[in-house]
C-alpha cells in the first residue's frame, strides 16, 4: 500500500521527548559508559545502529578484523532502519552511533535536539557496474530523461527526505516543472514489482535494488543523487552520534574515525571479502551480489551534500530553522 502525501514538517521531537526526560544523570552505566570518558584510554562500549545492507559492511568486517577493539572501542551492532530512528535510539541511550542519511540528523539539529555527524559512511560512486543511485523506468514508457517524469508517479522509499528532494531537483535541472511529480512512498524491496505491474512509472533507488531492476529489464535515466548535488561521488550517508555522547567521552570520536578509517582501507583493498560479507551478513543473492557494484565507503565529511541537504529541507518546508554546517559537525 503507498503513502501518498507531502508533509510540511517531521517532528523527531514527539519521538525523542519521552526517552530523553527518562534519561537521568547518576542512572547505573549502560552502554557507551566506562571508567575512562576522561580520555585515559579505557574501553568505550558502543551499541551500532545500522540497516541490514550493504552500506555497513565495512564497519562489520572492521570489527571482524579487531580494528575497532585496537582502539579501545567495544562496537556490537543492532538494526536500525532509518535516520530518524537512529535520532532517537541515540538520544533515549539504546545505541550510540547511527549510519543513515542526512536529512535526519539536520532535522533534528534543527529541533535543538542535539545530535551531530562524526564521519562519512558511504558515497556515490561511478563503477564499471553502475552508479550507488539510479532512476529507472520500464524500456517501453517512452520516458527518457527527468523532465519527461513530469505528470508521472515515482517510487520513493522515504518522502521529505533525500529521495524526494534527488528526484525534484533532478527534474528542475533537466528543465521540468517539479511540481508536476507525484511521489509515492514504498520499500526499496517493493518498488520493482510496482513498476512491472505498472502501479507506478518510475522509481528513485539504490543499489543493490538499482541492478536488480535492471536484471529485470528496466532501465536507468540517471543517477538523481550525482544530478542534485552536481558531484558524482557525493558524500550523503553519515554516522552521527549524540552530542552528550561525545562531550562524556573525550577523544571517542578520532577513535571511532581511526578505527573506521581501517576498516574502510581493508575493505577497498578486500572487495571479493565485502561481496563474501553481503551474502553471509546482509543475506543478498549472490548473482546479485556479484554484478552490483561495491559501496564507495568513505570516512571524510561531505560538507557540500550536508549544506544542500540542509538548503532542501528549508526549501521543501520540513525545517523552518537551518542549523549550521559547523554545529553539525564534530571537528
Amino acid at each position: 500500500m503507498f503513502i501518498q502525501r507531502r508533509l510540511k514538517s517531521i517532528s523527531i521531537v514527539a519521538l525523542a521527548l519521552t526517552a530523553t526526560l527518562t534519561t537521568v544523570a547518576g542512572c547505573s552505566p549502560g552502554p557507551g559508559s566506562t571508567n575512562g570518558t576522561d580520555g585515559s584510554g579505557e574501553t568505550v562500549d558502543i551499541v551500532a545502529g545500522v540497516a541490514a545492507s550493504m552500506s555497513s559492511l565495512n564497519l562489520r568486517l572492521g570489527m571482524e578484523q579487531g580494528f575497532f577493539a585496537e582502539e579501545g572501542l567495544n562496537v556490537t551492532t543492532v538494526p536500525s532502519g532509518t535516520g530518524a530512528g537512529g535520532v532517537t535510539g541515540l538520544i533515549n541511550g539504546e545505541i550510540q552511533v547511527a549510519l543513515g542519511g542526512l536529512s535526519g540528523t539536520i532535522t533534528a539539529a534543527s529541533q535543538n535536539i542535539p545530535v551531530v555527524f562524526v564521519s562519512g559512511g558511504i558515497a556515490d560512486a561511478e563503477s564499471p557496474e553502475g552508479p550507488w543511485y539510479a532512476t529507472l523506468v520500464s524500456p517501453d514508457s517512452g520516458i527518457k530523461s527527468f523532465k519527461d517524469l513530469e505528470g508521472k508517479t515515482v517510487a520513493i522509499n522515504s518522502l521529505n527526505c533525500c529521495w524526494d528532494f534527488w528526484t525534484r531537483e533532478s527534474v528542475i535541472a533537466d528543465g521540468g516543472d517539479d511540481s508536476k511529480l507525484k511521489l509515492v512512498q514504498l520499500p526499496f524491496a517493493q518498488q520493482a514489482t510496482a513498476l512491472a505491474s505498472g502501479q507506478v512509472d518510475a522509481i528513485t533507488t539504490q543499489q543493490p535494488f538499482a541492478k536488480q531492476a535492471e536484471l529485470e529489464g528496466f532501465v536507468s535515466i540517471g543517477d538523481p543523487a550525482a544530478i542534485a548535488y552536481g558531484d558524482p561521488e557525493n558524500g550523503n550517508t553519515n554516522y552521527f552520534m549524540a552530542k552528550s555522547f561525545v562531550d562524556d567521552n573525550p577523544g571517542v570520536v578520532e577513535r571511532w574515525r581511526a578505527a573506521l578509517q581501517k576498516s574502510t582501507d581493508y575493505a577497498k583493498a578486500n572487495p571479493d571479502k565485502v561481496r563474501e560479507a553481503a551474502i553471509s551478513m546482509v543475506s543478498l543473492n549472490p548473482d546479485l551480489v556479484k554484478a552490483a557494484p561495491v559501496p564507495n565507503f568513505v570516512v571524510e565529511l561531505d560538507r557540500n551534500a550536508i549544506e544542500k541537504e540542509t538548503g532542501w529541507l528549508l526549501k521543501y518546508g520540513v525545517i523552518q530553522n537551518a542549523p549550521s554546517v559547523d554545529s553539525l559537525i564534530v571537528p
